[in-house]
């Protein structure tokens, strides 16, 4: 029996690593389709919540939005601004195909206009599941960023989880809401970094309230 064991065991672990290679692959694949492919026709517009309600809360004001594009999707800005001088910036990316938004992570605005990007140190900011945080720096110029992925069904990043579930929707020709939401404010200590944090754990709920309910 000792012998039937040790011939047993070890052939059963390839056969699992194999198939879990296949499954893997097949997903992959999947998801390169979506990524590759011409954006299909999609009827649905890009949407994103206009009451000022959504936005606004004590200590704070918030200018009018402000809003850009192009097909398929929408880029949402709204300034704010606190009574001690503190100013932060919302953005908010969304489309109805997945690939539009899912496709750059949060850094790459920053990337893209020469700044070096690094996590935010845990102590600084609390870690959490749905959201990242990081410091944007060029030259003697630090931004902190704070930002999360979501979809009508809740905040999934722009991973794997997240990326599977819009292939489902792709699949079954689902209509859903995709989104990024990025607050981000000029970094100097623990002070303007507990104004972003306040900020986004505001805003980001009421986001995710917006789509899950729409």
């Amino acid at each position: 029996m000792a012998i039937q064991a040790e011939t047993l065991g070890p052939a059963s672990t390839p056969d699992f690593t194999r198939r879990a290679v296949i499954l893997t692959g097949l997903f992959f694949a999947a998801v390169a389709l979506l990524v590759t492919l011409s954006a299909p026709q999609v009827e649905a517009t890009p949407r994103f919540p206009t009451a000022e309600a959504v936005y606004g809360f004590a200590g704070w004001t918030v200018s009018p939005e402000r809003v850009e594009g192009r097909p398929g999707v929408v880029f949402v800005t709204r300034d704010f601004a606190r009574g001690d001088g503190e100013r932060a910036r919302l953005n908010i990316t969304t489309s109805p195909q997945a690939k539009l938004v899912y496709r750059a992570n949060a850094d790459v605005p920053f990337l893209g206009n020469g700044y070096s990007v690094a996590p935010a140190p845990a102590d600084l900011v609390p870690p959490r599941a749905e959201r990242t945080a990081q410091i944007a720096r060029r030259g003697n110029e630090f931004w902190l960023q704070i930002a999360t992925f979501g979809e009508r069904r809740g905040v999934f990043g722009n991973g794997t989880a997240a990326w599977g579930l819009a292939v489902f929707d792709m699949v079954l020709g689902r209509p859903n809401d995709y989104y990024l939401a990025r607050v981000m404010l000029p970094y100097r200590d623990a002070t303007s970094a507990a104004a972003a944090i306040e900020l986004a754990d505001e805003l980001f709920p009421r986001l995710a309230a917006y789509y899950g309910s729409h």
